[in-house]
């Protein structure tokens, strides 16, 4: 019995990526391997349901990547204990928990980040370097609004793709920002 309880209650348990951290020794003029982006406890972690989770995809060599592991420490500092965060790093492979959210969501572009509401659906799934500004109103978004967000089409659904025709719900909540 005890057993059964602790298999159910384990996910609940989910801890996330905690104390993050960036590597102090990143050379921002270089693109070359430099060691993990982002450092911490729990680094391999995968998503959380019941909580708004921010996901991160990248891999040390790439300069964009390197930019958002530094957005991702900042959003860190500012929604700890309220956002789930999730670091997957390319480049040193993931976790089997890490692995369901590399199938579903990663297209093998870095940076990635997306961003699931309580219920773990996407809300903001985007490829390449994105503004803090824009992932603060993603993620106030989903804390406060995460009832109203899967009624509207998903303006993020598509990775990659451009931006401006894909708004529709953010401009409807007021939470637009362009990329």
């Amino acid at each position: 019995m005890l057993v059964i309880l602790f298999t159910i209650m384990l996910p609940a348990l989910a801890v996330g990526a905690e104390n993050l951290r960036l590597n102090s020794h990143l050379n921002y003029k270089k693109n070359n391997h430099q060691g993990p982006l982002i450092m911490g406890k729990h680094m391999t972690e995968g998503m959380k349901r019941g909580v708004v989770n921010y996901i991160v995809f990248y891999a040390e060599f790439c300069y964009n990547a390197k930019r958002q592991a530094r957005t991702t420490v900042d959003l860190y500092q500012k929604y700890k204990g309220r956002v789930h965060f999730v670091v997957v790093d390319y480049e040193y492979g993931w976790s089997p928990a890490q692995n369901k959210l590399v199938q579903e969501f990663f297209t093998r572009y870095i940076p990635h980040i997306v961003i699931l509401d309580r219920q773990g659906r996407p809300v903001f799934n985007y490829i390449g370097q994105a503004p803090e500004s824009t992932l603060e109103q993603w993620l106030n978004a989903a804390l406060e609004r995460s009832g109203q967000l899967p009624l509207a089409k998903r303006p993020m659904d598509t990775p990659g793709s451009v931006p401006g025709d894909h708004w529709t719900i953010a401009r409807h909540l007021g939470i637009f920002t362009k990329l």
